[in-house]
């Protein structure tokens, strides 16, 4: 699997890799010792906190994970995804053209491994409560929306480019 060269440079333009690398190592095992994770949580609880940040989500309880409302944007569409299993929130970002191609639709972890290499182990945040499940969906979250902007403007720019013949 390859990544769509503007979901490339996009990534790359908000130091995803770094960023991403810093939260795992904060929220890290060695941070929470085992026996210590959030594993069992409020699901409710959980959606309270991403509604207090400004973000819709619902409950897939089929496939057992959390999903934020898709946004379109254009031609693009954009989803977030996350689940919570042994105290890890595991982050997985979306990305759709309206011609229903999937330009990413996976997990941050595997995007790290795509950027740098198939060895990099880069790990889901590990938290203890929901103060952590909080500050960790807040970077998150932040993260999510720099790449957004930062991949439309880079299609827009292309999108101008391929339509003047460079």
């Amino acid at each position: 699997m390859n990544l769509d060269i503007r979901v490339e440079q996009a990534l790359q333009a908000i130091n995803f890799v770094e960023r991403y690398e810093q939260l795992s190592n904060y929220y890290s095992k060695d941070r929470t010792p085992e026996g210590q994770e959030l594993d069992y949580f409020d699901g409710d609880f959980l959606i309270e906190i991403i509604n207090s940040l400004g973000y819709e989500v619902k409950f897939n309880k089929r496939e057992y994970f959390f999903s934020l409302k898709k946004e379109k944007n254009g031609e693009f569409e954009f989803g977030f995804k996350f689940s919570m299993e042994y105290g890890m929130v595991e982050l997985i970002w979306d990305l759709k053209e309206s011609n229903k191609k999937v330009l990413l639709g996976t997990n941050l972890f595997t995007i790290i491994r795509l950027l740098t290499s198939p060895d990099n182990k880069i790990m889901d945040p590990v938290i203890s409560d929901y103060i952590d499940f909080r500050d960790v969906m807040k970077i998150a979250f932040e993260m999510y929306d720099d790449f957004k902007q930062e991949f439309l403007k880079i299609a827009k720019d292309q999108s101008f480019k391929n339509s003047n013949g460079h």
